[in-house]
């Protein structure tokens, strides 16, 4: 009989930050950092570390922070405390650290539309006089 493996996920997500670091056997490898949203109040991050394709891409330009990510991984860790000052501090999001197997690119943000400029307008003087238009109230002398 064979169990399902609980460590592995299929996340959807917005790439957040994208950073090319040095291995300790120095190779290079980026580090993806993901927000998935798990309800509509709550977003976690994932990161994950990946030196093949994913690196291919960010040194392309094919691979932009705004851009849609789904990854397959194995679970590796979970964070969701810190130290600060002494103190033990939740994180605002909670951190999943993965293992990528797999992943598949998703749509890049859209550009944001240019407003268009709109022509310089000037006040044009009219060559003729303006008509005064009498009045039938009484002035005050």
């Amino acid at each position: 009989m064979s169990y399902p493996d609980l460590q592995q996920l299929t996340l959807v997500g917005r790439i957040a930050a994208l950073t090319v670091i040095k291995t300790e056997d120095e190779r290079d490898c980026l580090v993806v950092t993901l927000y998935h949203r798990i309800t509509t109040d709550a977003t976690i991050t994932v990161k994950f570390l990946n030196s093949n394709g994913l690196l291919t891409a960010y040194t392309n330009n094919n691979l932009v922070i705004g851009q849609e990510l789904t990854v397959v991984g194995k679970l590796t860790g979970i964070r969701a405390f810190y130290m600060k000052d002494d103190v033990l501090t939740p994180l605002k999001q909670p951190e999943f650290q993965l293992k990528c197997l797999d992943y598949a690119f998703g749509s890049k943000p859209q550009p944001k539309a240019q407003p268009e400029p709109t022509p310089e307008v000037t006040p044009v003087t009219s060559r003729k006089k303006a008509k005064v238009e009498p009045t039938l109230e009484p002035v005050a002398f």
